[in-house]
């Protein structure tokens, strides 16, 4: 905890490693879309809807990342450095689709930024570390 609180004061991990993370978190969704999809019919899609949400919030509450950061060893924090919880984490979500709304602006104001924060993170007051 204290070696995360040191490295959340630094600047953010950068665009490129966010996006393989997140393009991790998206195949691990899409396979799991699929499969309610084909199993359920058309109410798969509402259920996948619901278990993107679960998913992001989820592990954002329990492990600080998805699976796609623990695999860069990367880690969601507040901007003090200690772990987000519930609420942090539902209002970073909902900051992810504003993120997206202008053509994923949002998320490309990571390239820009000093500190490397996209919108979600400025909206929920977050930041995404290297860990270990």
């Amino acid at each position: 905890m204290i070696q995360e609180q040191a490295q959340a004061s630094d600047v953010g991990v950068g665009f490129g490693e966010r996006f393989v993370a997140y393009l991790i978190d998206f195949v691990i969704l899409v396979v799991i879309d699929i499969v309610l999809r084909l199993v359920l019919g058309t109410p798969g899609a509402l259920i996948g809807i619901i278990v993107g949400i679960a998913y992001f919030v989820g592990f954002w509450m329990a492990q600080g990342a998805t699976p796609g950061k623990m695999m860069l060893g990367l880690k969601v924090v507040r901007q003090d450095g200690a772990p987000i919880d519930g609420s942090t984490a539902l209002l970073r979500y909902v900051g992810y689709i504003v993120s997206s709304i202008p053509i994923g602006l949002g998320f490309l104001w990571i390239i820009w930024d000093p500190r490397h924060e996209g919108w979600h993170d400025k909206i929920a007051r977050t930041r995404v570390i290297k860990i270990g």
